[in-house]
């Protein structure tokens, strides 16, 4: 399907190729890889070869996707970076030089 957007409605089962699309216009390649590591919902088989991905399996990682990048929003506190946790740990303090010797 090329042009998902243009459809009136989404089905409840989908093929791998709505679902990618259904999921913000994914490739089918990314949707797999996404299973393959446990992140995206897997299919379901319904008759022989056919292999569909159900709605609300989508919208709820949709849903999960959406939490994480609600938490790592700008404008909350952020955790300090690596350099400045060893220079906190050391007792230096942000443009304190290591020594006064050169």
């Amino acid at each position: 399907m090329k042009d998902a957007s243009r459809l009136p409605y989404w089905p409840r089962a989908m093929s791998e190729e709505l679902a990618a699309a259904y999921a913000g216009g994914i490739s089918v390649t990314t949707l797999r890889r996404e299973v393959a590591e446990g992140n995206a919902p897997r299919p379901h088989h319904i008759s022989g070869r056919r292999v569909v991905w159900f709605i609300e399996e989508l919208d709820a990682w949709m849903d999960r996707i959406k939490g994480q990048a609600a938490s790592a929003r700008p404008g909350q506190k952020r955790t300090t970076n690596s350099w400045t946790a060893a220079a906190a740990a050391a007792g230096k303090t942000s443009g304190q030089r290591r020594s006064t010797l050169r």
